[in-house]
C-alpha cells in the first residue's frame, strides 16, 4: 500500500485550499471557540446562549441546511441541561406550525389544478399591454398570490409569464421603432461595440412623436406594418432577454418587469400571517414567552398588515418606474399636453377604466394580449376541480378573517374558549381537499344527461403524494426550531439576563429604538434567511420591551415586517435568486434600486406600528401577560407601565419614577 507524501504548497494554493474549505472549518470551528462560555460561566442562561450562538453562525453562514441547524436544539438544548427532551419536541408541532401547514396544503391544491395561473392571467388580460400597466398587474397578482402561497412558489411562476410577454412587448416595440426610423430618415445600426446607434435623422415635429414606452404596442400595426422578409420576421421574434446589445430603454424594460415580481413577491407575504415565515415566527414566539393571553392571529395581523403592503406595494410600483421606465418623461410629456389643452388625449392615453379600453380595442389588435390570452385560452374554461378549490380557498379565508375579528363577535365564540384557534380552520379545510370530488359525481339524480359513465367513486382534489412533494417541510422544521430557541430563552433565564442588561436604554425614545431595529433587522436579512432572523431577534425584543415597560408588541411587530425586506442581494430571499438567476440584472442593479427601496418600505414600517399598530394592539399601556410572562419580572411588578407617562418622564414634563423599582 502506498503511503501519503506530504507535497509542500505555495501560500497561495495553501490559502485557495482553505477557502474551498471554509464551510468545514466553520462546521467544527464554531462549537470549539465558542466553547469557554459555558467551561466560564457554567449557568443555564450561558449554556443556552453558547447553543443559539452556535444555530446563529451556521444559520448566517449556511454551512449546513438550514432545516438542519434548526434541529440542533433537539441536541444541544437536553445534552446541555437546558430544556428536557419532551419539552424540546413540543415546539416542533406546534398550533402556529399547523397553520402553516394548514395554509400550504390549500395553496398546494391552487396549484395543482392551475388557479394561480388562471387568476395571473385573468388580471394582466384586465390591465392592458402598456409596460406601466403591465407592471402594475404583475405586481399586484404577485402580491395577491403571495398572501396565500409560497413566495417562491408564486415567483417561480410569474417570472416566466412576464419574460413571455417581454419577449413579445419587444418585439413589436423594435417593429415599431424599425417603421419610425423608416418614415423620418432615421436608421439603426450598431456600433463597433455591438450596441445598438442611432444615424442620421430628420428632424420632424417631436410634440406628434410620443415616447415608445407611452405607446401601446397596437400602435406599432396600426397601418398593417409587415417586415419586409419573412427572415426579419424570425429574427424579431428572438429576442434574448439577455442581450447586452438591446437598445437601453428595451433593457431597463426587461429590468423593471423581473425586478417587479421579486419585490412584490417579498412585499405580498407580509399581509398574512401564513404568506411568509417570519409572520408565523411572531404568532408562535409570542404565545410560547407569553402565553395563550397575548395572541397574534390572522384577522388581528391583516388589518394592521394589508395597509401598510399596499402602500409599500405602491411605492415599489412608483419607484421602479422612476428607475426603469422613465416616469418623469411621461409626467413632463403629461403637463405639456394638458398646458397646450389636450387634455382628453392625455387621459385617453393613460386611463385604464374599461370605456377607454374597449374604444382602443376597436381601432387595433394587441399583440402582446393575444399572447397572454393564447395562454389563458389553453386553460380551457374553468373546471369544476377549480371552482371547487377557489370555493374552498374562499370559505378558509373568511373562516380565518371572521374567527375574532375584534370589532364584533366571531363565530369562535359558538366553542370553549380558548380552544379553536386560526389553525383549526386551516386543518379542517385542508382535510376537506381530500374528501371532495375533483369531478362531478356521477350517479343518481347528480348524473348528466349525456353521461353513459358506470357510476364510481371520484378523485379527490388532493393525494397525500402531491402534498407530500410540494409542501416545503423544511420550513415547517425551521419554524420549529425557532420556537425552541425562544422556549430555552424563557426557561433557562436568558431573557431575564437580557432584561436587565436592556434597562439601561430607558434613556433612548421608544420611537427611535423602533428606527434602530427595523435598519438593523433589515441589513442582517440581506444575508440570512428571514425565517432564522426572526427567530434568532424576536426573543430578544421581546424581553427588551418587558425590561423597559413597554408593549413588546412595539419592537416584535415591525421587525417582523422588517425581516422580508430583503431587496438588495439575490441571496437574501428565493424570489430574489429566481430572478436573478433568468440573467437579466446583476448584482449592482439589484442593489442600487434595492436599497432605496428598502428605505421606503422600513419608513412605511415605522409609520404603520405608530398609528395603526398603536391603535389595534394598544401599545400605550403595557400588558398585565407581559409582566406575567416573565419569570424576571413577576415577583417585582408592583403596578403596569403606562407607556404615555413613561414617555412623558423621558422628556420631563411628569413626576419622576425609577424604571428598576417599578420593575
Amino acid at each position: 500500500m502506498a503511503g501519503y507524501v506530504c507535497v509542500p504548497v505555495s501560500c497561495k494554493e495553501f490559502w485557495r485550499t482553505l477557502w474551498a474549505f471554509r464551510s468545514t472549518l466553520v462546521l467544527i470551528l464554531t462549537p470549539i471557540l465558542l466553547c469557554p462560555l459555558p467551561v466560564l460561566v457554567p449557568d443555564p442562561a450561558a449554556l443556552c446562549a453558547y447553543a443559539i450562538l452556535i444555530m446563529a453562525v451556521y444559520w448566517i453562514t449556511e454551512v449546513i441546511p438550514l432545516a438542519v441547524t434548526a434541529l440542533l436544539p433537539m441536541v444541544l438544548f437536553p445534552t446541555l441541561g437546558v430544556l428536557d427532551m419532551k419539552t424540546v419536541c413540543a415546539n416542533y408541532l406546534k398550533d402556529t406550525n399547523m397553520l402553516f401547514v394548514g395554509g400550504l396544503i390549500v395553496a398546494t391544491a391552487v396549484e395543482k389544478w392551475n388557479l394561480h395561473k388562471r387568476i395571473a392571467l385573468r388580471v394582466l388580460l384586465s390591465v392592458g399591454s402598456r409596460p406601466v400597466w403591465l407592471m402594475f398587474g404583475f405586481m399586484t397578482t404577485t402580491a395577491f398570490l403571495s398572501m396565500w402561497m409560497s413566495n417562491t412558489a408564486t415567483t417561480a411562476m410569474m417570472i416566466p409569464i412576464a419574460h413571455a410577454v417581454l419577449v413579445e412587448l419587444l418585439d413589436k416595440k423594435r417593429q415599431y421603432r424599425r417603421l419610425s426610423m423608416r418614415n423620418s430618415g432615421r436608421f439603426q445600426r450598431k456600433g463597433d461595440n455591438g450596441v445598438y446607434v442611432d444615424g442620421q435623422l430628420e428632424q420632424r415635429d417631436v410634440e406628434t412623436q410620443a415616447d415608445l414606452d407611452e405607446i401601446e404596442l397596437g400602435d406599432a400595426i396600426d397601418g398593417e406594418v409587415k417586415p419586409e422578409k419573412e427572415e426579419e420576421t424570425k429574427a424579431a421574434s428572438l429576442i434574448d432577454l439577455t442581450d447586452k446589445s438591446m437598445p437601453p430603454e428595451d433593457r431597463s424594460l426587461s429590468k423593471g418587469v423581473t425586478l417587479c415580481v421579486a419585490y412584490a413577491a417579498n412585499i405580498g407575504g407580509t399581509a398574512t400571517l401564513t404568506g411568509t415565515g417570519p409572520n408565523l415566527v411572531i404568532s408562535g414566539q409570542v404565545e410560547t414567552l407569553y402565553g395563550t393571553d397575548a395572541v397574534i392571529d390572522f384577522g388581528s395581523w391583516f388589518i394592521y398588515a394589508f395597509p401598510g403592503m399596499l402602500v409599500c406595494l405602491f411605492l415599489a410600483w412608483v419607484w421602479l418606474q422612476l428607475q426603469y421606465l422613465d416616469l418623469w418623461s411621461s409626467i413632463k410629456r403629461w403637463f405639456r399636453l394638458c398646458c397646450s389643452g389636450r387634455c382628453s388625449q392625455c387621459c385617453r392615453e393613460n386611463c385604464l377604466c374599461l370605456c377607454c379600453k374597449d374604444k382602443e380595442k376597436s381601432k387595433r389588435v394587441d399583440p402582446v394580449e393575444s399572447v397572454i390570452r393564447k395562454q389563458y385560452e389553453a386553460l380551457g374554461p374553468m373546471s369544476w376541480a377549480e371552482g371547487a378549490v377557489l370555493c374552498h380557498f374562499i370559505i378558509l379565508a373568511l373562516l380565518w378573517l371572521t374567527r375574532d375579528p375584534k370589532f364584533a363577535p366571531g363565530w369562535v365564540i359558538a366553542f370553549r374558549k380558548g380552544y379553536v384557534t386560526d389553525s383549526t380552520a386551516g386543518v379542517f379545510i385542508s382535510v376537506l381537499l381530500f374528501c371532495f370530488p375533483a369531478y362531478p359525481p356521477n350517479f343518481g339524480c347528480l348524473k348528466a344527461r349525456n353521461d353513459h359513465s358506470i357510476p364510481r367513486p371520484k378523485e379527490a382534489l388532493l393525494d397525500w403524494h402531491t402534498v407530500n412533494t410540494k409542501l416545503p417541510w423544511n420550513v415547517v422544521i425551521l419554524l420549529g426550531g425557532g420556537f425552541a430557541l425562544a422556549e430555552a430563552c424563557k426557561e433557562s433565564g436568558l431573557s431575564a439576563w437580557l432584561g436587565d442588561r436592556f434597562v439601561g436604554l430607558a434613556v433612548i425614545p421608544p420611537v427611535a429604538m423602533v428606527i434602530v431595529i427595523t435598519v438593523i433587522i433589515a441589513l442582517f436579512t440581506e444575508i440570512t434567511s428571514n425565517t432564522s432572523t426572526a427567530s434568532i431577534f424576536l426573543p430578544i425584543l421581546g424581553q427588551l420591551g418587558t425590561s423597559l415597560g413597554i408593549h413588546p408588541f412595539y419592537f416584535m411587530i415591525p421587525a417582523t415586517v422588517a425581516c422580508s425586506f430583503a431587496f438588495m442581494l439575490p441571496v437574501a430571499t428565493p424570489p430574489n435568486a429566481i430572478v436573478f438567476a433568468y440573467g437579466t440584472l446583476s448584482i449592482l442593479d439589484m442593489a442600487k434600486c434595492g436599497f432605496f427601496m428598502n428605505i421606503l418600505c422600513l419608513i412605511v414600517v415605522n409609520i404603520s406600528i405608530n398609528t395603526i399598530g398603536v391603535a389595534l394592539f394598544d401599545l400605550h399601556t403595557f400588558p398585565s401577560w407581559a409582566a406575567e410572562g416573565s419569570a424576571a419580572t413577576t415577583a417585582a411588578m408592583t403596578t403596569p407601565i403606562n407607556c404615555s407617562e413613561y414617555l412623558l418622564h423621558l422628556n420631563g414634563t411628569a413626576s419622576p419614577f425609577n424604571v428598576m423599582t417599578t420593575l
